[in-house]
């Protein structure tokens, strides 16, 4: 487990060109994260990830979103391992269809479940998230693996996600282009 950010070289120069990206604790962002904390505090990078999940056999296209939480602390080698445990449930948010809902004109028709479920994942992720949210203000205490308390300030710094999930988390269209 890292909780400070580390600069590698390959180089002894020490320069930018030589410069080593191996981990989330080797990056830009924790380095910079870690000037905005107040000393002595620890920047705890959150990692949420998702996948689209059915929930149900032969009787249906029930989906759910199961949404899991890490630490950027953890080792990606070790975080990447299924069998480790990294990852904890943090909660479902629905899929719905919105199949039956009448609309006035066809391109209402076409487009509205879409937006609604847009809507209705943002919505539940709002709730979901609130927690870190206030974290990433707040500075809160935190016991590491071996029971030590750490002061962290946690920061949302990824979110893992499919090609499918990308575009309902940006509002795009099932065809888009979620890097243009």
């Amino acid at each position: 487990m890292n909780y400070e950010p580390i600069l590698w070289y390959s180089n002894e120069e020490l320069s930018d060109a030589g410069r080593v990206y191996d981990d989330i604790y080797t990056g830009d962002a924790w380095l910079e994260l870690q000037t905005k904390v107040p000393p002595g505090v620890t920047v705890l990078p959150a990692i949420l990830a998702s996948d689209a999940t059915h929930v149900t056999k032969f009787s249906g296209d029930g989906k759910v979103h199961p949404i899991y939480a890490s630490s950027g602390h953890i080792d990606s080698t070790v975080r990447n391992q299924p069998s480790k445990l990294a990852f904890m449930l943090v909660g479902f948010i629905p899929v719905c269809k919105f199949g039956k809902t009448e609309f006035p004109t066809k391109t209402k028709d076409n487009q509205f479940p879409g937006r609604l479920q847009a809507r209705l994942f943002h919505t539940c992720m709002k709730i979901v998230v609130e927690p870190l949210r206030h974290a990433g203000k707040i500075p809160v205490w935190i016991p590491d693996p071996k029971g030590l308390l750490r002061e962290h300030q946690i920061f949302l710094v990824l979110y893992l996600a499919d090609k499918e999930e990308q575009t309902l988390i940006a509002c795009l269209g099932k065809n888009s282009c979620t890097t243009c």
